[in-house]
This record gives structure tokens, C-alpha cells and sequence, in this order.
């Protein structure tokens, strides 16, 4: 049976991809990847003899925080290590060794760089004209332009046949692209121009999952990322959490410049480059950054329903399509930007924040729990959260919806009315007992859109969530 998801990662091997990579192998039983490729980015390169760059950038023939590629053959070494104990929870992890042949090196010369087919944009390539149904998801780490490559070698070849168009627009339904951002110039100048309907979802959530995390509000998520939780629940739990970076560990990142050696430069602790955007101080062992990952969060088999359709929100947060964006043409573009939700803080004041903050602690809970799997074969399993009644639903304002859950022993559950997401903006009175009892209310309008999110937690060491999604359409 194939699994659900696949998707490609792409990234620029900036330590906080280097700690990503390590993050997403131990979920490579949930997810299928089917490519793991360097590339390059405008923060880093490896230098193209001859290239000269712009003024206020280092010379393209040079490197640039380049760290190399060996780096993804060590951080394999140490999955292999760990690989005996996470295969005996799950038979479903992939060998070392095929996970090894994913490995390619793209277009990594310069920014933006494109000039010529590479192992990495064949792999992508070869993956968008499969003939395998499933959409093709590729995260982007770092620049768009091996992708950008492919997407370049597919119309070459193609754009004269006769069935051009139909097989465009197969790949623009195919292909979806959860980005940090945009790191070149390839999606603006190419892939938009000739891939306009490809989506393109700009995960872009630094101060949930990135160097800017400490301007979340004050709670329960926040306190996952300190130094107090890393070093009692992730760092060291077998080889992966042993290489994953954090501040002031003494690791020295080989390449990398002396203001983002965030490992042995110590001074950065507080005096960083981030002071200046209010990100605060740190001690050693806080969490540094993983702000790639949200691109990967949102495929995570865990019962949030964004994927069909990012404007519903997920463990990436919520997103939702940027209609002012259109190419040279004037053609509007497949393209998604994040938002904030609002949130109640611990002194119960109504604040916006990014909308994946709520789940940053059910993100490193579970990371806990999976680097446990690398040292122990006991196993922590997660809740099975089931509901009798269709995901989505119907009803008629002033009605009872009456939802009946399947319970397990040692899990906690609750409910929320998700307004950020629905359509109607009052409130909405959710009690739960045996029975999930959702009051509609009286103002509601037809064709409004209600979510709920229902939660379980296990009541065991690292208190696994999952969670389902209910959507109600009003008559």
C-alpha cells in the first residue's frame, strides 16, 4: 500500500536544515520521501568560477557559508544508528541505505543558479512525470532553482509536442511547493511565468519554529523550546538528537561565518544578529532553530485537514491564497501566504500570534517521544482519536450537532470552536462528555463554514497529541 504522502526536500544545508533533516527522518514512517537534494539558495553557495555577483553581495565565484555536502552522508551514518530501534516500532522505515541513494546534489553554484541539468533537478524531474497519482510534494529549504531546472528540462522537451498544455497542466496540479519563502529568484522569474497555477504555500512561521521563537506569547509551547526540556526530553536520545544543534553546544558548523556559529561562538548568547528584531537572549541547550520544518509539518498524517485546503490550518499553521499575486502576464498565482490567529495568553489577554504557535508543544512533544524510540524499544503510542459521525457535517442554526467520540483509557480530550478558520466570527458552545454537543448558533448564515478541532493527549511521560477536524456547512 503506498503511503498517503511523498514529497522531495530541498534545502541551502544552513544548520537549521541540517537540524530538519534530522527532525523529519524519525518520521519517515509516516511520510514517504523520495528525494533529498542540495541546492543552493541567497544566503548560501558554493561559488561558480567566473560568476561575479551583485555589489552588495559576496563574489559568485566564491563560496558563501557554504558547508559542503558530506554533511547529509554524516547525518545518514548517524539515522543508521538509530535505524535498529526505530524499525522495531515501526516496520515501516526505510533502510538506510535507500535513504542514502536519495541523496543528490542540485544546483547549488550561485543564487538563482540554473544553468545546467544536475543530479538533484533530474530526481525531481523524474518524479513530477511519474505516473504515480499522488501529489507530489516538495519542500523548499533554500532556493527554487533545481526545481526550477526541472520544471525548465520538462519544457524543453515538451513545449512543442501537441498535448504541451494538458501535460502543464497536469504538472501545475501535481506539483505543490511548501516553501520557506522565496530564497532566489527562480519562482518569480520562472516558475510563476511558466507554472502560474502551481501552488506555491510560503510556510514561513520564524517566530513559532525559527531563530525568532522567543516572540511567542508566554506558555506551554514555549517552555518546550528551552534549554530545560531539550536537554531532559531530545538532545542526546540516540544519534540523530546527538548531532541536532542548540545554542552555545559547542558545535562548530564547518563554512559557516562567525555570526551564525551559534554552537562555539558564545557571545552570540547575547549579542546576535537577531537582538535587533527583538528575538532575544538565550542559554545554552535553548532550542536555535528549525524554520524550514513547517514546510514538512503540515504533511504529517496527524488529523488536521489542511492539505485539503491550506485556509483550514494545521500543525503549519494557517494560510490563505494571496489573489494580488500575479506574474508579468497578469496571471494570478497559485500562491499562499501565512496568517495570525488569535489566541488567549496566560493572563487571559487576547493576542496574535502566528498560527502554528498553538501546536509548537504538541510538535516537540512528539519529537520527544520519537527521539525515544532511538534509545529504547518500549513505545509510547499515540492516541487513535475516532469519531462515529462523517468529518464533514451539515446543520440548521439553533441545532445540537451531537458527535460520538471512541475513548481510550489514559487520554484527554477537549474540543475548540477553530473561528479563525470558519466563517462565522461569534461564539460557539461546545460541551463534551460522552457526547460532543456543538450549539449552532441562532445568527449563523447559510453557507457558513464552522470548524471544530477535537484533541486527545495521553496521559503518559511525553503526552502525544492527534487531533480530527470537523467541518459543519449551514443549510
Amino acid at each position: 500500500m503506498l503511503n498517503p504522502i511523498r514529497t522531495i526536500i530541498t534545502q541551502d544545508a544552513e544548520v537549521d536544515d541540517q537540524n530538519s533533516l534530522r527532525h523529519i527522518l524519525l518520521y519517515t514512517n509516516d511520510i514517504e520521501i523520495q528525494g533529498i537534494v542540495q541546492t543552493s539558495s541567497i544566503f548560501h553557495w558554493k561559488g561558480q568560477p567566473g560568476k561575479t555577483g551583485p555589489s552588495d553581495k559576496a563574489d559568485y565565484d566564491q563560496p558563501y557559508r557554504w558547508t559542503g555536502v558530506k554533511w547529509m552522508q554524516d547525518v545518514m551514518d548517524d539515522y543508521a544508528v538509530d535505524y535498529k530501534h526505530l524499525v522495531t516500532h515501526d516496520a515501516n522505515y526505510p533502510s538506510p541505505d535507500h535513504l542514502r541513494s536519495l541523496i543528490k546534489i542540485g544546483n547549488i553554484g550561485y543564487p538563482g543558479e540554473m544553468d545546467a541539468s544536475t543530479p538533484g533537478s533530474e530526481l525531481i524531474r523524474e518524479k513530477i512525470l511519474d505516473d504515480d497519482p499522488r501529489p507530489l510534494y516538495i519542500q523548499v529549504w533554500g532556493g527554487t532553482n533545481t526545481i526550477a531546472r526541472a520544471l525548465h528540462d520538462i519544457e524543453q522537451d515538451y513545449k512543442n509536442n501537441e498535448n504541451w498544455l494538458s501535460i502543464k497542466e497536469k504538472i501545475e496540479k501535481k506539483v505543490i511547493l511548501t516553501a520557506c519563502g522565496e530564497q532566489d529568484n527562480t519562482y518569480q522569474n520562472y516558475i510563476s511565468e511558466v507554472y502560474p497555477n502551481i501552488q506555491f504555500v510560503k510556510c514561513v512561521m520564524m517566530n513559532s519554529y525559527g531563530y525568532g521563537w522567543n516572540n511567542m506569547p508566554e506558555g506551554s509551547s514555549k517552555e518546550t523550546l528551552r534549554a530545560d526540556f531539550m536537554k531532559e526530553h531530545i538532545l542526546n536520545k540516540g544519534a540523530l538528537m546527538s548531532g541536532y544543534a542548540t545554542w552555545a553546544d559547542d558545535k562548530y558548523y564547518e563554512g559557516e561565518e562567525n555570526r551564525s556559529q551559534f554552537g562555539s561562538n558564545k557571545n552570540l548568547l547575547v549579542d546576535w544578529w537577531g537582538k535587533k528584531y527583538g528575538m532575544g537572549t538565550h542559554i545554552p541547550y535553548d532550542f536555535l532553530s528549525e524554520g524550514d520544518s513547517p514546510t514538512f509539518f503540515c504533511l504529517l498524517p496527524w488529523g488536521l485537514r489542511c492539505l485539503e485546503d491550506f485556509s483550514y490550518g494545521g500543525l503549519s499553521g494557517r494560510y490563505i491564497k494571496d489573489n494580488t499575486k500575479k506574474n508579468s502576464k497578469g496571471i494570478t498565482l497559485n500562491y499562499w501566504n501565512p496568517v495570525e490567529d488569535i489566541y488567549i495568553d496566560d493572563q487571559g489577554k487576547k493576542v496574535y500570534t502566528e498560527s502554528m504557535w498553538y501546536y509548537v508543544s504538541s510538535i516537540q512533544r512528539d519529537l520527544a517521544a520519537r527521539a525515544s524510540w532511538c534509545i529504547t524499544d518500549d513505545i509510547e503510542k499515540a492516541p487513535v482519536l475516532s469519531i462515529n459521525e462523517p468529518l464533514d457535517l451539515k446543520a440548521d442554526k439553533g441545532t445540537t450537532v451531537k458527535l460520538h467520540l471512541s475513548k481510550e483509557e489514559h487520554v484527554l480530550y477537549k474540543a475548540k470552536y477553530y473561528k479563525d478558520a470558519s466563517t462565522y466570527k461569534g461564539n460557539v458552545s461546545i460541551t463534551m462528555d460522552d457526547t460532543i454537543k456543538i450549539e449552532i448558533p441562532d445568527d449563523v448564515k447559510t453557507n457558513d463554514i464552522l470548524h471544530i478541532i477535537i484533541e486527545a493527549t495521553n496521559d503518559y511521560k511525553h503526552k502525544i497529541s492527534r487531533f480530527t477536524q470537523i467541518i459543519i456547512k449551514i443549510n
